[in-house]
């Protein structure tokens, strides 16, 4: 089996694809030994590393299977894309308590979830580092800034960063509905006595938590699939209400990770430089000690990230958990893992792989 870590981003029913992505990715040998997500990334993260008896394949079919919903013989697969908005009855149901509607904040109620992911992934095994290291990340509503939950930290990781906080914790299904409390759909979910929403609300790709979970003999060598689930350049300009809500989602939670380092020298500037830098600097020099630095060499694993991209999200994709449309978006994750490889092939890809 070749190692790899997985970072997963929230798209709703779009997880599907990731769903396609990771079963083809594993058929062909890869093994996660790290994997983190938000929002769907996160129910597909905990679908991973808790897989029953360690079938990732499985798990996976077995969480997408319940929260599919049955195709209706007498509408066209293809138009019953929206049919959830009424309701996903082992995902969350729509709120019926209309005399108190003057206090609602959410509009549904995810209890369904809380059910489906304890009954069908293995808590224990996720709580387990050694089996496989597991963070999920959400925004917490009194800070303003995300909060990863994880199983482990490695040497040099930093669990306090700005409003970034990662914590290790006993996790369990509250944590990963906390990364898809996604609003106002969705209610903020309580974990001890502090308020969290979907984690996507601050960074809908959470390399920080990956790179936190990472060993010192990784970093330099550990592949780092990430699954974009809204590539947005190059696109048409919306031609309708519906379109034009599409994209703006797609820009809220497209990955913004290319802008954070690098400027005119891009990521593959960016980490050239840390190896320089890491060259030149003597080695009994203090700077190496400095929190700073040691979070400096971590950023080297950049270099490893390999970017699997969907198409452009469909118009209403997010919340398309249809037979039709959930299988669909599987076998464009399958497809798309199929040509990664086909185009790296040809020619080694870049650090920063076209979309």
């Amino acid at each position: 089996m070749k190692p790899m870590a997985l970072i997963l981003q929230g798209g709703g029913a779009l997880g599907a694809f990731e769903y396609g992505v990771v079963t083809k990715l594993v058929e062909l040998g890869w093994h996660p030994t790290a994997v983190t997500g938000v929002s769907i990334g996160a129910v597909n993260a905990a679908a991973i590393a808790g897989a029953p008896d360690g079938d990732i394949g499985a798990s996976l079919r077995a969480v997408w299977d319940a929260i599919t919903l049955p195709q209706l013989p007498w509408l066209p697969a293809s138009m019953q894309g929206s049919l959830s908005l009424l309701g996903n009855p082992n995902f969350w149901r729509s709120r019926s308590d209309y005399f108190d509607v003057a206090r609602w904040t959410s509009l549904c109620d995810t209890s369904p979830m809380y059910r489906t992911l304890g009954r069908l992934c293995d808590f224990e095994q996720i709580n387990d580092k050694e089996h496989m290291r597991f963070a999920v990340t959400a925004t917490n509503l009194h800070t303003g800034g995300p909060t990863t939950f994880c199983n482990h930290h490695a040497a040099g990781a930093h669990s306090h960063a700005g409003d970034h906080t990662s914590t290790m914790t006993a996790l369990t299904p509250a944590h990963i509905l906390a990364s898809g409390s996604l609003p106002p759909g969705f209610p903020a979910t309580d974990i001890e006595g502090r308020q969290f929403w979907d984690g996507g609300l601050f960074s809908n790709t959470p390399i920080d938590a990956l790179l936190n979970m990472l060993e010192p003999s990784e970093i330099d060598t550990l592949p780092i699939f990430v699954v974009d689930l809204f590539p947005t350049e190059g696109l048409p300009a919306p031609a309708n209400l519906l379109e034009v809500q599409t994209r703006a989602m797609a820009l809220q939670y497209q990955n913004r990770f290319w802008a954070q380092y690098g400027g005119d020298g891009q990521l593959d500037g960016f980490v050239a430089m840390l190896e320089e830098l890491d060259s030149e600097l003597p080695a009994a020099s203090a700077l190496r000690k400095q929190p700073a630095f040691q979070w400096l060499t971590r950023l080297r694993a950049l270099k490893n990230i390999r970017v699997i991209a969907s198409a452009a999200a469909p118009a209403g994709g997010d919340h398309d958990f249809s037979r039709y449309g959930v299988n669909k978006a599987c076998e464009a994750g399958r497809a798309a893992v199929v040509q990664y490889f086909a185009a790296a092939a040809r020619a080694a890809p870049a650090l920063r792989d076209a979309a």
